[in-house]
């Protein structure tokens, strides 16, 4: 370990995670990269986080390369959580980490390997796996593309990367691209990478180093009103950027736009016509996508065996053009 590694500061938004924040929290300490600061945003918690976390970091207060302080805020939601951590941290880098989620212990060290690597990477992210939290069942991860470099006409026709407890990020690059939105309910991690796109290229380590737990709790994802409402939002928000991209580009991105919003409706019930015209009119923008028939073509099919094909298919076909998607 050198001793001149700088400082990254890891920010755990949490509400009401009392009984599983204590992993992620370990999984930081874990790390083969120090220093470290962990910066808990506790969103305001009605359970015994406070309690729990301040004991915990007690018992490590004799880490000498770990630095551990709880931040207590009225509950304003994860945008809001995130921000505050990032005006509180002092590191070169920072990192996020959903209070449900988990690293790897080599996660930080790989990252900055690649992140110092050259000087305009802004951000490096990873892949992840899911963990269900009730059984410990692990899924399998589908073989994955992982884009990297400047990324900005690929990430605005969807994101291409990861969600945000994948992410580490020059802190610097928060005073040029802006904080969290605090508007979006929803997609926040994709809006903040298309900002990121705009100044810097993004880094990629291309495995598996996180752990997205699924369980029976409420995650910070969006309730599907919200997450229509979010995409609606960042389309309108970054039009002005589509508009200086190549008509495969635009055409793309409104493609993506239709069949994310065909599948919202479709899986959540909404309105089984609404999606099959959304489908359509994403075949119709630009018909050049695999993924958006598949789409039109899983509304054919009792939900157990879309499940199981859809992990089947891109279990041999996810790293290609021919992967099935699910945004």
């Amino acid at each position: 370990m050198l001793k001149n590694n700088p400082l990254v500061s890891v920010i755990v938004p949490t509400y009401n995670r009392d009984h599983i924040i204590i992993d992620a929290l370990k999984s930081i300490f874990n790390q083969t990269y120090r220093p470290l600061e962990i910066i808990v945003i506790d969103d305001g918690s009605t359970d015994n986080t406070k309690s729990v976390v301040q004991n915990w970091a007690q018992a490590y207060r004799n880490e000498n390369t770990l630095s551990v302080r709880y931040i207590h805020q009225t509950n304003q939601g994860g945008n809001p959580a995130r921000n505050h951590g990032i005006k509180e941290a002092s590191g070169k880098f920072i990192a996020f980490l959903d209070s449900d989620d988990l690293w790897h212990a080599n996660k930080l060290e790989k990252q900055m390997a690649v992140m110092q690597s050259a000087s305009d990477i802004g951000g490096v992210y990873c892949g992840l796996r899911h963990v269900f939290l009730e059984s410990g069942v692990i899924q399998p991860p589908s073989p994955r593309k992982y884009p990297d470099g400047d990324l900005l006409h690929k990430i605005l026709i969807h994101d291409v990367t990861a969600p945000t407890s994948t992410y580490l990020i020059r802190a610097e690059a928060f005073e040029k691209v802006g904080s969290f939105d605090k508007d979006l309910l929803a997609r926040q991690d994709w809006d903040m990478w298309i900002r990121l796109a705009t100044q810097y290229k993004i880094g990629v380590v291309p495995e598996v180093l996180v752990d997205y737990r699924e369980h029976e709790g409420v995650r910070t994802a969006s309730n599907p009103q919200k997450e229509i409402n979010a995409y609606k939002a960042i389309m309108g928000k970054y039009a002005h950027l589509r508009s200086q991209c190549p008509i495969a580009v635009r055409q793309a991105s409104k493609a993506s736009f239709y069949r994310r919003m065909g599948r919202v409706y479709f899986h959540q019930k909404i309105s089984n016509s609404q999606a099959f015209g959304y489908l359509v009119c994403s075949i119709l923008n630009w018909p050049f996508v695999f993924d958006s028939y598949t789409a039109l073509f899983g509304m054919l099919l009792p939900k157990q065996f879309r499940g199981y094909l859809h992990m089947t298919w891109n279990r041999y076909l996810g790293s290609t053009g021919l992967a099935i998607k699910s945004h």
